[in-house]
């Protein structure tokens, strides 16, 4: 299956995707630039003339700007000269480095930006996030009905809500629901980002992040994750790393026909770690700790540690035709009980 992944402007990462171009469907990428803002903290400012020089190295690939922060300060609704600027952004990663599309999760700015600059938004499609959560076909109508109120072209993509890669049968009905109306359409799948599964604390997270990029509130995510949310809960139940809606690399073939693609993210993990992740789902295996190639759950592969060979042959079926009811079930637990092991600095290995 063909491949969305981060782009980042590393020379020889960017290197290691043009040799793999023929693999890859489409590049998402951030500015992490205030007037973009996306949906991750901003570690250090890119810069323009980097990303052009690596995205126009990536011939024949889609390339999608991520602009997908929950929410914006509301005065940048009606700052003529942000949007201004936002759109000269825009504008330039469109005629310089063939930019095909934003990547969106508030639609008021979007409209705004529309609005500002119509001539610019009808040469780009406008992508609903997966932090939209798509993850039924009346939602995915409903956002593609928003769009089509605005200047932006529809989307030629799509990545579905996470919860589908568990219910088969619900991603089969919600994928050909959406193929009926819109057969053109490309479906894709996040294949190493869950945390937990129907995460509760997403909504609050993603608002925190916005609040933190906007400048109207200190950076506390990591902290508030560890103590009160869910790094915590996956610490003191393990069982749900496994039943975090990851897609194996070894499980993609379950996929084929159901998806048109795969997404992986990671941006901020640096290349080491996208290089990791890609090699490992264009070749179908990883003999690792399985928490090297997850995105937010990575942050405890120092302290955890699950050998991708020892899951057994019985796991997709047994993750994808469960009825999730984890506290009755226990059957992740189970197997994280056999195979998992903790490595927190100054304890000895043990199993959980």
């Amino acid at each position: 299956m063909l491949l969305d992944v981060p782009f980042i402007p590393d020379t020889e990462y960017t290197a290691f995707l043009r040799d793999r171009a023929q693999s890859l469907t489409s590049v998402h990428f951030s500015l992490t630039d205030p007037s973009l803002s996306d949906a991750r903290q901003r570690l250090h400012r890119q810069d323009m003339n980097e990303i052009i020089h690596g995205l126009r190295r990536l011939h024949g690939v889609d390339k999608y700007v991520l602009m997908n922060a929950r929410l914006h300060a509301p005065e940048r609704y009606f700052d003529t000269k942000g949007l201004a600027h936002t759109a000269q952004c825009l504008e330039r990663l469109s005629d310089e480095a063939d930019l095909k599309g934003v990547i969106f999760a508030d639609p008021y700015y979007l409209q705004a930006l529309s609005d500002a600059r119509p001539d610019l938004a009808c040469r780009l499609e406008a992508v609903p996030s997966i932090n939209a959560m798509p993850d039924t076909a009346d939602r995915v109508f409903a956002l593609l009905a928003m769009i089509g109120s605005t200047g932006f072209r529809l989307p030629s993509r799509l990545v579905l809500d996470r919860s589908l890669n568990r219910n088969i049968d619900r991603l089969n009905r919600v994928t050909g629901q959406i193929r009926t109306r819109y057969p053109r359409m490309r479906l894709l799948l996040m294949a190493n980002e869950g945390c937990l599964y129907q995460c509760p604390y997403k909504p609050a997270h993603d608002a925190h992040v916005a609040l933190v990029n906007e400048g109207l509130c200190p950076e506390r995510t990591f902290a508030m994750n560890r103590d009160f949310g869910c790094m915590r809960r996956l610490l003191l139940d393990p069982g749900a790393m496994l039943a975090s809606p990851f897609i194996r690399p070894e499980d993609l073939h379950e996929y084929q026909g159901k998806a048109d693609g795969i997404k992986l993210c990671g941006r901020n993990r640096g290349s080491q770690f996208l290089v990791r992740a890609v090699t490992a789902y264009l070749d179908g295996s990883h003999t690792g700790n399985l928490l090297d190639l997850m995105d937010a759950m990575g942050d405890l592969n120092d302290r955890v540690n699950i050998p991708n060979p020892a899951l057994p042959d019985t796991f997709f079926r047994q993750v994808t035709a469960c009825d999730k009811n984890c506290l009755a079930c226990g059957r992740c637990a189970d197997i994280m009980d056999r195979i998992a092991l903790r490595t927190d600095p100054g304890l000895p290995r043990m199993g959980f």
